[in-house]
């Protein structure tokens, strides 16, 4: 074989390995900053709780059913200082004060209201995920399966039949996740209802503490039962919060 083609081919060979441990390398760096940043989401979602603020939440809610539409709109608030069912209060329903058999039925279903907040961000950080970075330059987090109860649509756990998928930003070089998408797979819920689609979007901002605040919430759904189909529409937004534990 020509002595020139033979180093042209040592060459070329050697081209080709120092590219692909380039390659690795890279892929590497990029797995090791990706890991390093969901420890750090999964320690800032684990040093807020829910009872670290008090706030104002207000529900916007469209239902269609069988043709027709319902639109209501509730204010709630919510302090962890008071005790028991004191914690949630209803201020209006519709504009106007709550009836008693409103504050009742509100007064019944305490039990079982979650409180949100960031720090439900901590079971998703502490599971697998795959990373991926969007057109705008955030590290896009995605899990395929959430843990168990952390995803909860009329009052049943679908938490092993929702995907996440988890934008993280940057803010005064403090870095947070900034969008949660969660879409939840076609099921059956409590036998006697399919749930057709689920999807639903949570913003947060940075607050005066530093801390990642939970700014809106909009969740949109489908589904049928007993001989019914349905729609939902919620919006929901948080306000006036304030800090009573650092």
């Amino acid at each position: 074989m020509n002595k020139k083609l033979v180093s042209h081919a040592i060459t070329t060979a050697r081209t080709i390995v120092l590219a692909v441990g380039l390659i690795c390398v890279s892929i590497a760096l990029a797995d090791n900053k990706s890991d390093a940043l969901k420890q750090r989401i999964l320690a800032q979602s684990q040093s807020i709780g829910p009872d670290d603020y008090a706030f104002t939440r207000t529900v916007q809610s469209e239902q269609t059913s069988n043709g027709k539409t319902e639109q209501h709109v509730n204010v709630e608030k919510f302090d962890p200082t008071k005790s028991g069912d004191a914690r949630w209060t209803l201020v209006s329903v519709d504009g106007a004060p709550p009836s008693a058999d409103a504050l009742s039925r509100y007064k019944n279903d305490s039990a079982k209201r979650r409180v949100p907040g960031y720090y439900r961000l901590a079971k998703y950080f502490g599971t697998p995920a795959a990373a991926s970075t969007d057109s705008r330059g955030r590290t896009v987090f995605h899990f395929d399966s959430l843990p168990k109860d952390t995803a909860i649509v009329f009052d049943s756990d679908v938490s092993a039949n929702t995907a996440a998928e988890v934008s993280v930003t940057e803010a005064n070089g403090t870095p947070f996740a900034e969008h949660v998408h969660l879409t939840v797979r076609p099921m059956r819920l409590k036998l006697i209802m399919k749930l057709e689609h689920y999807e639903s979007t949570a913003r947060y901002r940075l607050g005066p503490e530093g801390k990642p605040l939970l700014v809106e919430h909009t969740a949109d759904m489908t589904g049928s039962g007993l001989g019914q189909e349905g729609r939902v529409h919620m919006v929901v937004t948080y306000s006036d919060y304030r800090a009573v534990r650092n």
